[in-house]
This record gives C-alpha cells, sequence and structure tokens, in this order.
C-alpha cells in the first residue's frame, strides 16, 4: 500500500443542518450520545469522558482479540449489522470473528458488566473493494443476535447528505497513541475537520486518493489522527441533533503527520450498496 498504513482516529463535531437531506438509511432513534460532544480543537485526543457516551461503537476481534473498530447501525426493520472497514475483514472468515459491544475497555474487565460480546455469522464486503489501492473500504457484518439497546449500546445513524469542506466531526477508538506506540487501553476520542477533495488529492496524491469512495480529515500541521488499530471505526458528525456515520477509519501516511491527512470510506458515496445490503440480509 505505499507505505500506508490502515488505521482509525477521534474526533467529534457540531453541525448546522443541510437543506436536501434524503431520507435515513437506518432506523428512526439513532445517534443519540449519552454526554457532551468535545471541545472541536481538542489535537492528539483524549479518553472518552464520560464513558458510554458514543454507545455505537463496538471492538472487532478476532480469536478473541482486538483488531478494528466498527458501528452499529440499525435497518428500517430493526435487524441491527456492524460497520467497518474491509480491509479488516478481507479474507476473514466470519467463524473467527466477534464483535463487543458497550465497552470503555479494550481488554475484557469483569467489572464492566455493560458489555456484550455477538458472534458475526457474515461477512459481506463491498464488491468494488480494491486492497491495492483501498477503494471502497468498507464492510458490513451480518450479527448472530439482535444487540439489546441501552444507554451504552445503540445505533448511530447512517449519512443523510455528503459533507462539506471544514465541517468537524469525531473520530474514536483503541488504537495506537502514537505511530509506533501501544494501543490504548481506554476509548480515546478527538475532533477535526473535513477537508476539500482537491486538498486531499494534493497532500495525498492523485494516484491514492480517490474522491468517488474516499473523503479525508485533519490540520496542516498534524497531531490528530487515527493509527493502528483504530482501522473501521466510525468517523462522525452531529447534524439536527443527532450523529451521523459519515466515514469510517481506512488509511493514512503514518499517523498525525503534517500534511498527510487521515483517509476514510466516504459513506455518503457508498449508501446506495449500504442501504441494499442491510435492507437484504
Amino acid at each position: 500500500m505505499d507505505g500506508r498504513l490502515a488505521v482509525v482516529f477521534c474526533l467529534i463535531v457540531a453541525v448546522s443542518a443541510w437543506p436536501n437531506a434524503t431520507p435515513m438509511i437506518t432506523a428512526p432513534g439513532c445517534g443519540i450520545s449519552t454526554g457532551r460532544a468535545p471541545n472541536p480543537f481538542i489535537v492528539g485526543g483524549a479518553e472518552v469522558d464520560p464513558r458510554y457516551k458514543w454507545p455505537w461503537i463496538g471492538s472487532l476481534r478476532r480469536y478473541g482479540s482486538h483488531m478494528c473498530g466498527g458501528s452499529l447501525i440499525k435497518s428500517p426493520a430493526g435487524k441491527h449489522f456492524f460497520v467497518t472497514a474491509a480491509h479488516c475483514t478481507y479474507g476473514t472468515n466470519a467463524n473467527t470473528l466477534s464483535v463487543k459491544f458497550g465497552s470503555h475497555f479494550r481488554t475484557d474487565v469483569s467489572s464492566e458488566s455493560s458489555a456484550v460480546t455477538l458472534s458475526v455469522s457474515r461477512v459481506i464486503n463491498h464488491p468494488n473493494y480494491n486492497p491495492n489501492t483501498i477503494e471502497n473500504d468498507i464492510s458490513i457484518l451480518v450479527l448472530s443476535g439482535t444487540v439489546a439497546e441501552s444507554s451504552a449500546i445503540s445505533p448511530i445513524c447512517y449519512a443523510s447528505r455528503d459533507h462539506f469542506d471544514g465541517e468537524e466531526c469525531t473520530v474514536i477508538g483503541w488504537g495506537t497513541l502514537s505511530e509506533s506506540g501501544s494501543l490504548a487501553s481506554r476509548l480515546q476520542e478527538a475532533s477535526k475537520p473535513i477537508l476539500s477533495d482537491s486538498q486531499c488529492s494534493s497532500d495525498l496524491g492523485s494516484n491514492s486518493f480517490y474522491s468517488n469512495s474516499m473523503l479525508c480529515s485533519g490540520y496542516a500541521g498534524g497531531g490528530v489522527d487515527a493509527c493502528q488499530g483504530d482501522s473501521g471505526g466510525p468517523f462522525f458528525c452531529q447534524r439536527n441533533g443527532v450523529w451521523e456515520l459519515v466515514g469510517v477509519v481506512s488509511w493514512g501516511y503514518g499517523c498525525a503527520r503534517p500534511g498527510r491527512p487521515g483517509v476514510y470510506a466516504d459513506n455518503w458515496d457508498l449508501r446506495s450498496w449500504v442501504s441494499s445490503t442491510i435492507n437484504s440480509n
């Protein structure tokens, strides 16, 4: 992947309404946070406080160990699914995977009574996912059962419109706290703006950034980004009082480097496939 690292990071957002929003792909009642948004100018990320304020986050596990993040969504028919990155699940058997919800900690903590783990019954990668260019980097996992929703576990809304340049959003995950560091033991969050497609192409190269299925986000000076272990996690923005899943942590040149914004699957561009997939499974 030409030195690129498949990764995830943390941001948070508050944003105004968009006039021509389309009907929601996901069921009503989604995207409700249990706490306040972090300061939109946080650099480098911080532990999520209060715990469980982003109740859609899940830890994707292979043979019981954390490998990627992801998000709980619910179809209009009321069925739960898990959205993550295709590079996390490509070539992986569903019977090796599980998803842990309702957890603030990356590893199992006996006192965390809110935590629930479900096995994965099916992995559905985007049919046009390209492991070389990382285009269409999204996967939907069919869970073995329905999640009992609570203040610690509830779905996020899917993107109802396209993003705009400068829109502030949030990213969360248990990934490494520096490019060569250790995984976080507690859920981290950070905030940063979405950049224009032209800026993304300039910073990342037009042969690496494909605007038909990617968006990028970051600060010119770096300092805030996703990293290894964050891949597949949610990049979400507040719109009309609810939080919408705008992107999926995908890749980056290192982590938090100046002039190297993080890249996400663009959920708005991928909405048709997501909608048809969750409504037919």
